[in-house]
């Protein structure tokens, strides 16, 4: 990528800005993506905070910006805090980025931002990328609202949380995840909720941008035949109310029960075939299954 620094240089008309924090966006991926008023500002405070001061040196450098970074992330967020307040009410201008995408969403920045409140201090938000908004709008059902949820859950107890959102929520929900993790998270939602739609977005704005709409079952297929996954990924699934749930009878579900055990197929996979051939949650008709086992003599 070629920037034209002079031209960007004439742009910015560099003057003194107030002081306060300003929360700036930065691209998720291309460079070219970053707005004039968030270079004027990282060009013209005092001071930036980020997570990670080699990834935020690239896109400094790339636009010739000489402005101090000072580390800011979740491991030293509880100490830093405090000085940061401190240079705030000595009138100093700084700047809070992340590594990619909006800050305070998903990191330590919403603690910062409750102190500055706390202070009175000005605060200042500029708008920008943000991988959640910029790939939702490549999905099937982009409309008036959706839930973000950051990254997908790894303890029971949120897991559990999240699930029952997904099953009851009648609009969109996002979710970030690493490449490390994807196939097995989305083999968790397949089980225990649906075979829903779903919209893949990895390395969005990059060279190597990919957006997939499909169902679960097709993206774990497609995922399992690549030797690896890189890259940055969100994914966003269908609303549950999308379309209305089949008013399924329990009888129904016994009789195709039944007849699985009859054929060899053990309890779990009774559950998931019943579950994508009915199009009801595979929990549902497991716990289903269990409790009235004896009541509806299942045959094993």
């Amino acid at each position: 990528m070629t920037i034209n620094i002079d031209y960007i240089h004439k742009l910015l008309n560099y003057e003194k800005i107030e002081s306060g924090l300003y929360i700036v966006p930065t691209p998720i991926g291309n460079l070219s993506d970053i707005t004039i008023r968030s270079l004027k500002v990282l060009s013209c405070v005092d001071l930036i905070i980020c997570e990670d001061t080699r990834l935020s040196k690239k896109l400094t450098s790339s636009y010739e910006i000489r402005t101090p970074l000072m580390p800011f992330h979740k491991f030293n967020s509880k100490k830093m805090i405090p000085k940061i307040i401190k240079k705030l009410l000595k009138s100093t201008s700084i700047a809070l980025i992340t590594d990619s995408g909006t800050p305070v969403i998903s990191d330590p920045g919403s603690d910062l931002i409750k102190e500055i409140i706390a202070n009175d201090i000005k605060l200042f938000s500029l708008p920008g990328p943000s991988a959640s908004v910029a790939s939702y709008v490549t999905s099937n059902f982009a409309s008036t609202s959706f839930s973000f949820k950051g990254f997908f859950p790894r303890n029971k107890k949120e897991i559990s949380s999240i699930l029952n959102h997904i099953q009851t929520s009648d609009s969109p929900t996002i979710f970030f995840e690493s490449p490390k993790r994807i196939i097995k998270t989305l083999n968790f939602i397949l089980d225990n909720h649906k075979d829903c739609k779903i919209t893949f977005v990895r390395e969005l704005t990059k060279k190597y941008e990919e957006i997939l709409n499909l169902k679960i079952s097709e993206l774990i297929n497609i995922l399992l035949k690549r030797d690896k996954i890189l890259g940055e990924i969100t994914f966003i699934l269908e609303p549950s109310t999308n379309k209305p749930e089949k008013n399924i009878s329990k009888l129904e579900i016994i009789n195709l029960s039944n007849k699985l055990y009859k054929a060899g197929y053990n309890t779990s996979d009774v559950s998931k075939i019943v579950s994508i051939v009915l199009g009801i949650s595979k929990r549902e008709v497991y716990q289903m299954i269990i409790k009235k086992r004896n009541d509806l003599k299942i045959i094993q």
